[in-house]
Parts: structure tokens; C-alpha cells; sequence
């Protein structure tokens, strides 16, 4: 990217994360019809349209940069990861096919590293980002059709061809085509929530609204004269002029900074690329080492470059990114059962890390249903539970009041039913009782039902109406008392009036019955007298300020408050014809008041109690909201988020959008820091009044300050922050498609308390992680071990590279992804999250612990095992070291101890090998010239452990015309001499031979040029060449100048060596069950956990099959490299199994003992 480009696309940023700066709804009507050159009732003319076009653009929302879908395929195999294993691939097909003897172990190792990188990308890709699917959210809410008015016309338009400057009318139901100054309005409602998070539909009129301090509100959002762009007209009718359109409207700022916060790598992700690098970088840097070692010890570069490949296969643990992908989703799969759906299985770790959860108010801490909280009547201010059901009712109503000390409403109360009554029929709410099946649902009779839930029956009429209809019915069933008192006339609610009025009929012949509800100002304007303690009384200074000083306490609690009164109509009948026009022709004043009610959309059930699990879990929790500050205050001290004592001492603190506006006009950047610094040093924190620049700004900051973010949200104000934070959360019934796109999780029951759930999950994924970690890499050392012995040392490999596969791929994958069904710990929500900067899920006590301690004891444990196999098979620890750089290729030339073979008389005989080489294997000269460049034995190494012959290890190697010893000469050797061919010089020299038997000795042993591989020359042997792998005697035992001499061939020596690595292979197998169930815990016995874990416990088995499997069919030994170990040699690794366990609970009770001790701060990971 240029410069420039680069430069720009930082400007845009920060211009999004300001506010849209409107100033058009502030202009006087013919400013604004100057402008854009349009008039109210004309609109644009169609040259203006154009014009305006051309100056603004198409009202459609700019689409992000998109990569196509084949390259971001292709950047998975882009990473180091892939590349690392995607280079060892290559180098193996390299070496296969160069490869002289074409060796199948190299194709088979390519195409495996191919195939885990192949799986892990495709994987990878099917999470990508979702910058598309947020961008077609945003097209789906994008009106279709609006009405325009255009050259004097009204003509029906799509919505992509406004332009600024066009006149829109606007009616009950449409959706808002682009960002619009009502001009006219007819009570113009609109619904807001998805940008503001505001309940209640919100007033539009020509007016600016007026704060109240009497200043003008100007800023955008809090206009009420402006409709944005895809809200919903929710009642009433309206004309404007649109003044933004496309990118500029409040929608296009919120898709602009939706496409453009690119998620940030979750911590999980970051954590598994440090250790992927640092482990790469440690297996490259080996890998290059001792591959100039091979070099300089003169292995062939083809072989070095294997082994090679070797050493970083064993370093790099393949089956990591599998184990952890299906342990996240193994736990995304267990969180979907507690109504979290899980998008990106990452974000499963992220909500265990989460230090700060930003939490929208509306329909997530909220019920986002308004209900009746308060009552005040007889001068008294009441709580009002809220029943599902009358058994409900009485339960909770048992107390008689509130753990507050707030006493319940009284029933008996005439002043009470009053207000209920007036509650009732002042209200245009009614109840949907049509079921689903078409039957229809008898309210009256189902309120005995104790499963049944009035406050989720689904209703008509605005959300205050509702809240009141759900309060009246468990008390008085709403349709009783309106068909006693039939409605004959009302007056809706208007903006103006600020009240609603209705008159009903009453029955036994008493006039008609006005009621009205409203603000309680007005209201109470209208009254001259009051109802309490069962009698009307005037109006008087004492009744005013007890009324005002509860309007004032409910209003300050954030609750919305009506004022409710009546009069009967005296003189009036009930077929009067009732009319407003022009004016009301009946009484509406001197009325009685009879109450107040207040409304608030309470809490849902078990958020206060997360809010506090949150809090012991030392997780800041904030609310972040469009709704007024004391609405959000209010809601706030119900759910824990802020204590009114911290609110007084300073701990917490109520921070507005305003606040949020100032600082960002603060040039000086060191400055802007500080004042956020300030408020986010606050224990507790409300933002009220924000909007989504802003959301989108309290989480950057907060991240800035190292915290890990969980963001949740509803709305389309909600996309950029839930796609800025670490994580996104988004509510699944009340979310708009946008957040769901946007999120990485999705709470299906919109329920705060599951995100808790969430985190208590995501605490124990990073804790069973780290554990299944823990068990993967102790293997690696036990890997790596016996190549860097090869090179080093030059024994023959202990283990292959396939092997290492088998391991890394198929053994160890069922027990490490066991380690997600181990239980939490007790105290998982008492300790605070973690620190991502020094409690990494790969650290140095973990390494050590690993690599250091269990790794190490499994190395020994495999070198001891494949030491006693071979040695079972005649190869004693003594000769191996020099000679395994050409242990498949030659065979060993040994002298023997002693003088004969030795019976054990445990049906065995042994002999015992003084010294091993490959004597003159790449010569090609002729006896004689041999002799006189002084090829001979090599004598370099002393004997000390025994080999089984005639024993039951022996039987069955093949690779010869016999599997027993082979008596090739006679003890004295050729004619009595002593001599055998291509043995020692020295013999030849001092031989006393005839010409005659010069010539038969040369004839004998062959005088062409001698070559070990059985080419030209049988070198005295009658049976077959030495290095004839078909036909060369399996062992040839024979007897020269007065001491045994011995020589296997060379399938002999690979079936030898491969008996040895299988029971390497199986040898790790069996370490790893210590390793697995040392791991389930790290601090704590085992005997404490217990093996409850029936995963785990299959696993056990699992893997114990697959490497028997591997051993005993024989298409794997082919495949594989495997031979079928005799039972024995299974046991000899279970003593190291043991000191294994032993160890660690050891360790771990030290822990225990002395937790600060120097054994807990160096060894628990």
C-alpha cells in the first residue's frame, strides 16, 4: 500500500470515529431549501436531481475492498506455520525422487505434511473474515422503494436514486430511506432502538429539542427532528428533506466502521503464532546444525536432508491446531446447550480472558419489556411485583415488601383499584390470544395455570401500554373490566398534549366515566381535587409537594412515569356523540387524580447475580447505552454495575456521549489520553448517551490500556464495537442480522447471564488447553532425542520420522483432545483473568516442565527399551555407537569374546560381540591390494551386553537362507592356516602358502575386485554373498585363528533396528499414560480429580490399540516400518510410567504444601 493510500485510509479512520456532523438540521427551512435547491412542496427539479447526483452520489453504502475468495484460500498456506511443513513436504518428495533406492518412507512423510497443511487451510478458510456477510447484512436493511417529490409530483422512486435536496414523505410502517429533516409532522414517531438502544419510540417534529437548561440539542442523534437512514416510521406521517445520503448518513458511518475495524487476532490465536514461531525457530535452527554436522561426518547430502526434515517434524507438534480446534469446538458445541452459539471457536478462549465486558443496556441487561415498577397513591409510594400467573403472585407477594424495605402494593387500597381501573381502560393494549395452533387462549382461566407467563403473552399497543396491561391482569382480568365499561370515545396520545384521554360507559344506569393518562404534570394540571385513603379531597400545597417530591424520586430512579386521573361526567349520557373538533364538547378539566405509575424495563432474571460473579471474577463490567444517564444510572445500581457508595466516594462514575464529543475535539493527543485515562481508572463505569463512534471508542482505548474486550449489542449502532472488540456478542432474538454478522458469538436467549457462562467455559478451555499442551509437547523430546543421537553419535535411529507422525497424528490426538472434558476447578471464577502478558497459555514453566522434566524421563525410557531390543537381537549397547550411518545399507563385520557360544540353559545361547564395523565395504580392489592400503576391521569399540541366538527373539527375522548360527569354516581356517578372507592383512603376510596355494587361496576368496554388496564377489562364502540381502545367511558364525567370529546380513540388521523402533514407538505409548493423567491437573492429586473423565479414559485405551495395531497388522508394518514386538519388550517402559507419575505427584504435593514456595514459581505452569 502507497503513502498516500495508506495516509488516506488513516483519515478516513478517524473520521468515522466522529460523530456525523450534520449541521443542516439546524439551518433555517430556507437555508437549507436555498442549499440543496429545493422547496417543500415542489421537491427537486429533475436537472437539480442530477446535479445533486453528481455532487453527493448515489444514496448506496460504499462496499468494502474484497479479496477474492481463491487468494484468501491461498493466504492460508501463506503462513509459517504451513510454509515450515509445506518446505519439509517438498524437501521428502525431493528426496524420494532422488533417491537411488527409493525409499518409500520419504513419499509417505510428504504426503502426510501435505495433507495435515491441506486440512488445517481449508479449515482456516471457512472461518475467514466476514466483512461480506456484515456488508450484505447492512444491503438486506436498505429500503427498496420511498416517495419522492419531484418537479411538484409525487412519484414512487427506489431508494439508491435520492440525492440531498429531495422532499420524502414519510408514513406509519415505512422504513427510512436515507437521513431526513422533518420539514412537517403529523404525531411522527420513529423507532430508534436499533441505533440507540432507546425502548421507546421517539418523537419527530420540525422543532429542535431543548435540554434543561434551555439550551438548543444539536447533536445528531438526539435531534428530534432528523429520521436516519433504514429506522422505521412507527406511527404517524411526515414531509422532509433529505440532507444526507449514502456514506453520509449515521448508517453509512456505522457500515464504514463495521468493513473498516478489522477483527483483531484473538489472544488464543496470538498466543498458538508466538509458540508456533518460537518452536519453529528452535526446530530450523537444530535442523540447520545438524545437518552441517551430518555433513562434516560425511553422511550423504540426501540422507542428511531426511534427517533433517526429521529433526523439525519432531519439533513441530502437527497435531497441535487439530487438538485445539476440536477441543474449541468440543466446547463451543457443550456452551450451545447453555444458549451460546459460537461463530468463531477462538472467541471461546477470548470470553475466558475477558477483563471488561461492555455491555449494552436494552434487551441484555434489560428485559426490553417495559413494566410497571412503582405505584404512588394515598401519598404513598408502592412496589409493584410483576406476576407471571396468580399462584405466581401471591408467592412473591408473601414478604408484604421488598429486601429494600419497600412495601407491595395493597390490594384492599380504594385508591389502588381506582388506578388499576383507570390503568385498564386508558390503555389501546391488547392481548394476542391466538395460539399457534389457531385456537384461541382463555387469559382468565390460564392465570390459575401456574406454568403460565403473562409477561411473555405477546401483545398490541406501545411498550408503556403493555407493561400496564401486564401488571392489571394477574389483579383484575383487563377484558371483564372493559367489556363492563365500554369505550365511547377517546383522544390518542399526542406530542402536544402529552396525554391520552378516553370516556366509557359505566354500568346501573351512572354516567359516562372520563380517564386520562399522561405526564404527570399535565395531568395533574388538569385536576382540582385528588382520590386517597378512599376519599376526594382539594388539591392543596401538601398534597403537591408529596406528589412532587415522588414524582421527582421515581423519575430520578430512571423510571418513566405516568400520571393517571378521572371524572364522571355528569349530565352526560351514554349516547352522547362525544367530538373534539373543534373543540372538545364535554368537560376536561377538574378532574380527580388518583395516581402515578412508573415504568422501567427491569433486569432480567440472574443478571445482577452475573453482574456480581463478574465482579469476583475481578471482571470490570460497563454499560454502554444510548438511553438517558439517569435512566441508565438507575439500571445500573439495580444489576451491580455501580454501587450508589462508590458513585458518592468517586470509585464509579456516570460518563456522557457529550463527555466522549469534547474529548475527541482535543488536538493535543497525550492530552485526549489522559482524559480517558481518567474515567477509565474508575472501578465502575456507565456510558450513557453514546453513539456507535463512540461504543466504537471506549473499546479502543480500553484495549489500548491492555484489556481484553467483550463487546455485546443488538442494534446495527452495535456492528463496529462488536467487531473492534476481542470478542463480540450478539443477541440472537432481539439481534438485527448486522450484529449476528458482525459477533462471534451469539446469545440465543439474549440473556446476560449466559455471557457469565461463556466465561466460566472460557476460563476452563484455556486451563485444558494448556494441560492437553502440556501432555502433547512432553513428547517431543523423546522425538527429537534420537535423531540428534543419529547425527551426533552416529547409532543407528532410534526412531523415524513416520513414527513421529504416528505419535504426533494418531496416538497422542485422542488423549490431548480428552483434556476438554476434564471438569472446571472449584476456583475458577474466584481468581482474576488471566494476564496476557505473563500467564501465556506455552511458558517457560511449562516448556520446562514438558521438555526438562517428563520429556527428558521419556527419553531415557525409549533409548532404554530400543537398547534391550537390540541387544535382545545380538547387538549390544557397545557397538552401536559409529555405526549407524550405515546400519540398512552394510553389513557389520564382528569379532566375538570368548571362545564358544554360551548356553544360558534358559533355551538360549549367547555370544558376545568384541568389535562391529564395515570393514572394507567400499573398496574395490582385490585381497592383496586391500591389504597393502591397510583396509581392515574396524577394533574401535569394547563389548559388555549379550544377544539372544537360538531364542524365540530370533525366530521369525528372515532375511536369509537361515535364522540360525552357520558354520562357515572349519577352526582352523583355510588349509589349517588361519586364514579367512577379507579379514585380517596381518594373517595374510605371515602365511607360509605354496604358490599352488597362493593361487587357491586367491581363487577361493575371489580375485576380482572385491565389493560388499555382493556384486562380484562371494569372498569365501559358499552360501551366498556377505551383503546379499536375499541370500546371505542370516547370522554366519564361524571360527577363525582360534576365536568365533560372527556375520548377520544386512535384512537381518534392519529387521533388528526396526524391532527396536517399534518398541521406541510403543515405549512413548506408555510414558504417555503417566504423561495424560499427571496432566489432568496442575496443582491438585490425582486421587482428588479422580478419572472421571470417561474421554480420557478412552483415550487410554485408544491409543494403546492404535499402537498395537500398528505393530501386529501387516499392511501397517509395511507402511509403517513396524515388525510385531514380542509381549516383553511391551513392559519395559512401564517402570519409567511409574517414576513418571511418582515424580509429578510428588512435585505437586511440595506445590501444595508451600504455595509461594521456590517449587510453585518455578513449576507450576
Amino acid at each position: 500500500m502507497s503513502a498516500a493510500k495508506a495516509a488516506a485510509k488513516a483519515e478516513r479512520a478517524a473520521a468515522l470515529r466522529k460523530d456525523v456532523d450534520f449541521v443542516e438540521h439546524t439551518w433555517a427551512p430556507e437555508k437549507l431549501y436555498a442549499h440543496f435547491g429545493c422547496t417543500l412542496e415542489d421537491g427537486l427539479s429533475n436537472e437539480r436531481v442530477l446535479e445533486n447526483r453528481a455532487k453527493y452520489g448515489e444514496n448506496r453504502l460504499t462496499p468494502p475492498e474484497v479479496t477474492p475468495w481463491y487468494i484468501k484460500f491461498l493466504m492460508q498456506f501463506a503462513n509459517f506455520f504451513a510454509l515450515l511443513l509445506l518446505g519439509g513436504g517438498v524437501l521428502c518428495f525431493v528426496g524420494y525422487a532422488i533417491d537411488s533406492e527409493k525409499d518409500q518412507t520419504n513419499l509417505y512423510l510428504g504426503v502426510v505434511l501435505f495433507t495435515v497443511v491441506m486440512i488445517t487451510a481449508t479449515f482456516s478458510f471457512l472461518q475467514e473474515a466476514k466483512s461480506e456477510a456484515i456488508m450484505e447484512g447492512f444491503k438486506s436493511m436498505i429500503p427498496k422503494k420511498c416517495k419522492a417529490i419531484r418537479g411538484g409530483k409525487a412519484v414512487v422512486i427506489d431508494a439508491w436514486e435520492l440525492v440531498p435536496g429531495d422532499v420524502v414523505d414519510l408514513n406509519d410502517g415505512d422504513q427510512v430511506p436515507a437521513d431526513i429533516r422533518v420539514m412537517r409532522s403529523n404525531e411522527l414517531k420513529v423507532d430508534n432502538s436499533s441505533l440507540t438502544g432507546e425502548s421507546e419510540p421517539q418523537d419527530r417534529s420540525p422543532e429542535l429539542a431543548v435540554d434543561s437548561n434551555g439550551k438548543i440539542v444539536t447533536q445528531p442523534l438526539e435531534s428530534t427532528n432528523l429520521c436516519f437512514y433504514t429506522t422505521i416510521i412507527n406511527s404517524g406521517s411526515g414531509r422532509g428533506v433529505v440532507i444526507g445520503s449514502g456514506d453520509r448518513t449515521v448508517m453509512g458511518q456505522i457500515a464504514g466502521l463495521a468493513t473498516e475495524t478489522s477483527g483483531e487476532d484473538s489472544p488464543i490465536s496470538k498466543e498458538i503464532k508466538k509458540f508456533i514461531q518460537l518452536i519453529s525457530i528452535v526446530a530450523i535452527t537444530l535442523g540447520i546444525v545438524f545437518f552441517v554436522v551430518g555433513l562434516t561426518n560425511g553422511t550423504a547430502i540426501i540422507q542428511n536432508v531426511v534427517f533433517m526434515i526429521g529433526i523439525i517434524v519432531a519439533n513441530v507438534p502437527e497435531g497441535l491446531l487439530a487438538t485445539v480446534t476440536v477441543s474449541l469446538a468440543l466446547t463451543a458445541k457443550r456452551m450451545h446447550a447453555k444458549n451460546v452459539l459460537v461463530k468463531n471457536l477462538e472467541a471461546v478462549e477470548t470470553l475466558g480472558s475477558t477483563t471488561v465486558i461492555a455491555s449494552d443496556k436494552t434487551g441484555t441487561l434489560t428485559q426490553n419489556r417495559m413494566t410497571v415498577q412503582h405505584a404512588w397513591y394515598d401519598n404513598k409510594v408502592y412496589f409493584c411485583p410483576a406476576g407471571k400467573n396468580i399462584p405466581d403472585l401471591k408467592v412473591i407477594s408473601e414478604p408484604g415488601q421488598t429486601p429494600d424495605g419497600e412495601p407491595f402494593y395493597d390490594q384492599s387500597s380504594e385508591a389502588f383499584q381506582r388506578l388499576l381501573q383507570v390503568a385498564t381502560l386508558c390503555n389501546n393494549a391488547e392481548y394476542l390470544t391466538k395460539s399457534e395452533d389457531g385456537s384461541f387462549i382463555d387469559l382468565k382461566a390460564e392465570m390459575m395455570n401456574p406454568n403460565f407467563n403473562i409477561l411473555k403473552q405477546p401483545a398490541t399497543g406501545d411498550a408503556s401500554e403493555q407493561g400496564l396491561l401486564k401488571l392489571v391482569q394477574p389483579l383484575n382480568d383487563a377484558l371483564d373490566t372493559r367489556a363492563k365499561y365500554p369505550k365511547l370515545f377517546e383522544i390518542k396520545f399526542n406530542s402536544t398534549n402529552k396525554w391520552q384521554l378516553s370516556i366509557h360507559g359505566q354500568p346501573g344506569g351512572r354516567p359516562p366515566l372520563l380517564v386520562l393518562k399522561g405526564a404527570p404534570e399535565r395531568v395533574l394540571a388538569k385536576c382540582t381535587s385528588y382520590f386517597a385513603n378512599g376519599k376526594t379531597s382539594s388539591k392543596d400545597a401538601e398534597f403537591e409537594r408529596t406528589y412532587t417530591q415522588s414524582y421527582e424520586d421515581l423519575g430520578g430512579r430512571g423510571e418513566r412515569v405516568l400520571g393517571f386521573a378521572f371524572k364522571e361526567l355528569s349530565g352526560f349520557k351514554n349516547d352522547f356523540k362525544f367530538s373534539q373538533k373543534p373543540k372538545p364538547n364535554f368537560p376536561i378539566d377538574d378532574l380527580t387524580f388518583v395516581g402515578l405509575f412508573s415504568l422501567i424495563d427491569p433486569p432480567r432474571e440472574g443478571v445482577p447475580e452475573a453482574v456480581t460473579k463478574c465482579n469476583r471474577a475481578r471482571i470490570k463490567v460497563y454499560m454502554v447505552t444510548g438511553d438517558h444517564p439517569i435512566t441508565a444510572a438507575a439500571i445500573a445500581k439495580q444489576v451491580n454495575i455501580v454501587s450508589q457508595e462508590n458513585l458518592d466516594n468517586g470509585t464509579a462514575c456516570v460518563v456522557k456521549g457529550d463527555d466522549i464529543r469534547a474529548w475527541t475535539e482535543i488536538e493535543d493527543p497525550v492530552a485526549q489520553r489522559a482524559k480517558w485515562d481518567a474515567a477509565l481508572d474508575h472501578k465502575q463505569i456507565v456510558w450513557a448517551r453514546v453513539s456507535p463512534a463512540h461504543k466504537l471508542l471506549i473499546v479502543e482505548n480500553c484495549q489500548r490500556r491492555g484489556e481484553i474486550v467483550a463487546v455485546t449489542g443488538d442494534g446495527v449502532n452495535d456492528a463496529p464495537a462488536l467487531k473492534k472488540g476481542d470478542i463480540g456478542i450478539a443477541m440472537g432474538i432481539a439481534g438485527k442480522d448486522v450484529s449476528k454478522e458482525a459477533a462471534d458469538m451469539i446469545l440465543m436467549d439474549d440473556n446476560f447471564a449466559s455471557i457469565v457462562n461463556g466465561v466460566e467455559e472460557g476460563r476452563l478451555i484455556f486451563d485444558n488447553l494448556k494441560k492437553s499442551i502440556a501432555y502433547t509437547l512432553s513428547s517431543n523430546i523423546p522425538e527429537i532425542a534420537p535423531f540428534l543421537c543419529y547425527i551426533t553419535a552416529k547409532i543407528p535411529s532410534p526412531l523415524t520420522t513416520v513414527l513421529i507422525l504416528c505419535v504426533d497424528l494418531g496416538t497422542d490426538m485422542v488423549p490431548a483432545i480428552s483434556m476438554a472434558y476434564e471438569e472446571k476447578e472449584a476456583d475458577i471464577m474466584d481468581r482474576p483473568p488471566r494476564n496476557a502478558q505473563t500467564d501465556r497459555l506455552v511458558n517457560f514453566r511449562l516448556i520446562s516442565f514438558a521438555y526438562l522434566q517428563i520429556g527428558i524421563i521419556q527419553a531415557l525410557a525409549g533409548f532404554f527399551t530400543y537398547m534391550l531390543v537390540l541387544n535382545d537381537y545380538g547387538y549390544t549397547p557397545s557397538i552401536l555407537m559409529g555405526n549407524g550411518l550405515k546400519w540398512t545399507k552394510n553389513s557389520l563385520l564382528c569379532t566375538l569374546n570368548g571362545d564358544s557360544i554360551v548356553d544360558t540353559n534358559q533355551g538360549r545361547a549367547i555370544y558376545r560381540p568384541k568389535a562391529c564395523g564395515f570393514g572394507c565395504a567400499d573398496s574395490t580392489g582385490t585381497m592383496a591390494n586391500m591389504c597393502k592400503g591397510g583396509c581392515a576391521i574396524p577394533v574401535d569399540y569394547v563389548p559388555s551386553t549379550t544377544a539372544n541366538l537360538a531364542s524365540p527373539f530370533l525366530q521369525g527375522l528372515g532375511g536369509g537362507a537361515s535364522v540360525d548360527p552357520f558354520l562357515e569354516f572349519d577352526e582352523n581356517g583355510f588349509r589349517g592356516e588361519g586364514l579367512t578372507c577379507g579379514r585380517s592383512c596381518a594373517s595374510l603376510a605371515s602365511a607360509t602358502l605354496s604358490p599352488a596355494e597362493q593361487t587357491a587361496y586367491t581363487y577361493f576368496c575371489d580375485s576380482t575386485p572385491p565389493n560388499l554388496d555382493g556384486t562380484t564377489a562371494g569372498w569365501g562364502f559358499s552360501r551366498g554373498y556377505v551383503d546379499d540381502k536375499a541370500i546371505a545367511p542370516a547370522g554366519a558364525y564361524y571360527w577363525w585363528n582360534g576365536a568365533p567370529q560372527t556375520q548377520p546380513n544386512v535384512d537381518y540388521q534392519t529387521a533388528a533396528l526396526e524391532y527396536a523402533q517399534t518398541a521406541y514407538f510403543i515405549t512413548i505409548i506408555i510414558v504417555q499414560w503417566a504423561d495424560l493423567m499427571i496432566a489432568k491437573t496442575r496443582k491438585l492429586s490425582i486421587f482428588e480429580q479422580g478419572m472421571g473423565n470417561d474421554f480420557m479414559n478412552f483415550g487410554l485405551i485408544f491409543e494403546t490399540v492404535l499402537g498395537a495395531t500398528l505393530c501386529y497388522t501387516p499392511i501397517f508394518n509395511k507402511v509403517f516400518g513396524t515388525r510385531p514386538l514380542h509381549v516383553l519388550h511391551w513392559f519395559s517402559g512401564v517402570p519409567w510410567s511409574i517414576l513418571i507419575f511418582t515424580y509429578d505427584e510428588l512435585r505437586k504435593s511440595l506445590i501444595r504444601s508451600n504455595p509461594k514456595g521456590w517449587l510453585d514459581r518455578w513449576t507450576y505452569w
